[in-house]
């Protein structure tokens, strides 16, 4: 669940006000990156290639898993960074998910948390053959490691694993205590790592400064006329639902068909709500996110944005045209099964709809199945809730000092970005761990570009080799940043 949602949120955004000039705005800053640490590059990309070589498939069945690939790859683990494992306190929790420990030397300070997950989606039966290299040999070439995980989410994990080995090798001792769990079925709903994870915590009364997941990358070259990165925080995600909608009545034969159908009338249901979908929002955390941008928008787009007042209609309406901007600003439905008939010349008795809702920080799930039962106006179709529905994160302060850290710690690494908070309107294992810090921030600092977008769970995942020695450089400040009073 996944970075790439976040991407697609800017890559048309800043058309919705045509340009009305074509000369490009760079921010000042014009340098890459600040100095590097003095780690052996080398080293750590053939340990990301190793990585990547474990098949850690989720899947939905547990019996289909090949659970001994789990197994190697923390073996692989505990090999690979011995000195994590000979300094830290590490304990497995729901069988397959790491829990590690930094005793920190001021008990006074809250525990900060850093959390991924090495577990991978499959790779569907064919598709392989179409990657350029082998999803599961974690080929390095062509400047980029090659190789499922790559980017959602081995490299992430690999990268925490790197920072925390340099700088134990060079002896730092933090201030704050650190914990980091490694999950092994994010992709699945996370019940079995991150859940127990966080009722074992809860258990010991934890209560976190803050926690940094998984979430919105560094997006590169996506807004026309503006050629600074953006790197995008996400402070909320988005809630999910699943509606069935069900009607049944009489068959028959289809020489006589009634005037009314199973088929027709759950078709009217679906196209009442497609003609009128939950009401968008440009308000709180959007108008926060554009912010930052303002400067570098031209003079049209500046005028609207610093308008709002007079053009958020404008602005709604079309951000609303495109299905990536369209889900920043409310609750979408995305019509996903549809069953009804089982033979051609007879009348249906029973069919259903499965909508699935992502419910916008400004909705709760009451007001979805409000919406729903007023939308479709028939009280013979019967309207369920599907299981494990979940309402939307908190929305995590933009001005709380954990932010500001994290924020100042982007800047330090990729001194040519600008920072702006973010919905993540895909779903982490952050959400669950909401009970214990109100500080939970969704960010890798993997450079994305809009030819990225179909590598995430799709052919030819890769991460290029500079930016994986940028993640681990940034993972290194971040511990060092975070780790004193905020």
């Amino acid at each position: 669940m996944k970075w790439i949602t976040g991407v697609g949120i800017f890559i048309t955004s800043l058309l919705l006000v045509s340009c009305s000039s074509s000369k490009k705005v760079s921010n000042p800053n014009t340098s890459n990156s600040t100095a590097s640490f003095e780690i052996d590059k080398n080293l750590a990309i053939d340990r990301l290639s190793q990585g990547l070589q474990y098949q850690t498939v989720s899947l939905e069945d547990t019996s289909e898993i090949n659970f001994e690939a789990y197994e190697d790859f923390i073996d692989f683990l505990g090999e690979k960074y011995p000195s994590i494992h000979d300094n830290m306190e590490s304990e497995r929790i729901g069988q397959y998910s790491l829990l590690y420990k930094w005793e920190g030397s001021n008990s006074g300070l809250k525990p900060a948390m850093m959390i991924g997950h090495y577990d991978v989606v499959p790779v569907k039966y064919g598709d392989d053959r179409l990657w350029q290299y082998s999803p599961f040999d974690g080929e390095v070439d062509e400047g980029f490691v090659w190789g499922r995980g790559a980017l959602d989410d081995k490299g992430g994990v690999m990268s925490i694993m790197e920072a925390l080995e340099y700088l134990l090798e060079q002896g730092f001792e933090p201030e704050r205590t650190f914990y980091i769990a490694l999950h092994h079925d994010e992709e699945v709903g996370g019940v079995r790592g991150a859940q127990q994870i966080a009722e074992h915590l809860q258990e010991q009364d934890i209560e976190l400064a803050y926690l940094v997941d998984e979430g919105l990358p560094i997006a590169e070259e996506i807004i026309p006329n503006v050629e600074v990165p953006l790197a995008m925080i996400g402070v909320a995600s988005k809630g999910s639902i699943n509606i069935e909608l069900r009607y049944t009545q009489d068959g028959g034969h289809s020489s006589m068909p009634t005037r009314s159908s199973v088929i027709g009338t759950l078709s009217r249901a679906v196209n009442r709500i497609e003609q009128k979908p939950m009401k968008a929002h440009y308000r709180g955390l959007i108008v926060e996110t554009f912010e930052p941008l303002i400067p570098y928008m031209s003079f049209t787009q500046r005028m609207a944005f610093n308008n709002t007042w007079l053009f958020r209609g404008i602005i709604k309406s079309k951000l609303s045209n495109n299905p990536a901007t369209n889900a920043a600003l409310r609750t979408t439905a995305a019509k996903t099964i549809f069953e009804a008939g089982f033979k051609e010349n007879v009348l249906p008795v029973d069919g259903r709809v499965i909508i699935n809702f992502r419910v916008h920080p400004n909705d709760t799930i009451d007001d979805v199945v409000e919406y729903v039962r007023d939308r479709i106006r028939n009280d013979n179709i019967n309207v369920r809730v599907l299981d494990r529905a979940r309402n939307p994160s908190p929305v995590s302060s933009t001005r709380a000092a954990p932010y500001q850290m994290l924020k100042q710690t982007i800047e330090e690494s990729f001194s040519q970005v600008l920072v702006s908070p973010s919905l993540f309107i895909a779903a982490s294992d952050a959400r669950h761990f909401h009970d214990l810090t109100s500080n939970i921030y969704r960010f890798r600092p993997i450079r994305a570009r809009h030819e990225d977008r179909s590598r995430v769970h799709g052919i030819d995942e890769r991460i290029s080799v500079d930016n994986y020695i940028e993640m681990v450089e940034f993972q290194i400040r971040l511990i060092k940043n975070g780790t004193s009073e905020l």
